[in-house]
């Protein structure tokens, strides 16, 4: 029986109330052992946070910018500002680079990178190839190119100033439709 024949038939049977209690484990703990134990939790996460290193942050960071990516490129929404700049951004953040370093490194001119950054100019597939390597391969130059793909759909799909702007320029339509 598939998953979602079993969800349906536990559905038709539960509310959904009590599919969600049977799933989760209640603590049976008071008030102040709850508060108790969620600080010795956050202690204890905090002191892992701590110990890691910084390659490990910044692998542990990029694995997040990749699954952001792939889960905004699963959603048929586009939302301004989720784009190639902004994860641009965060992949500076993460890596701990300068905009003039992360240009250096992936040998293209420091403007152009500011451009792409700044959403004044779009992502190339070399660039996105370069990012691919920079990453250690943990963010693939597909995902890039898919979001710079989002991004230009959207724009195909809004602006309508562009499109009336390219089409004053023909000389001939080829159908009269």
């Amino acid at each position: 029986m598939a998953k979602q024949d079993k969800f349906e038939e536990l559905r038709e049977k539960y509310s959904d109330e009590e599919l969600a209690e049977s799933f989760v484990f209640p603590h049976g703990l008071s008030e102040a052992e709850k508060k108790k134990a969620d600080r010795e939790l956050w202690e204890f996460r905090k002191k892992l946070l701590e110990e890691k290193t910084t390659e490990d942050r910044i692998y542990s960071g990029l694995l997040r910018i990749k699954y952001q990516i792939t889960g905004y490129l699963e959603t048929a929404e586009f939302v301004p500002g989720k784009d190639v700049s902004f994860f641009l951004q965060e992949y500076l953040r993460v890596t701990h680079r300068k905009q003039k370093e992360l240009a250096d490194e992936l040998n293209i001119h420091r403007t152009r990178l500011s451009r792409i950054v700044n959403r004044r100019e779009k992502l190339s597939l070399p660039i996105a190839y370069r990012l691919e390597g920079h990453s250690g391969d943990l963010i693939p130059a597909l995902l890039w190119w898919k979001l710079l793909q989002k991004e230009v759909e959207q724009e195909i799909r809004t602006d309508k100033k562009e499109r009336k702007k390219e089409k004053d320029k023909l000389k001939k339509v080829a159908y009269y439709g």
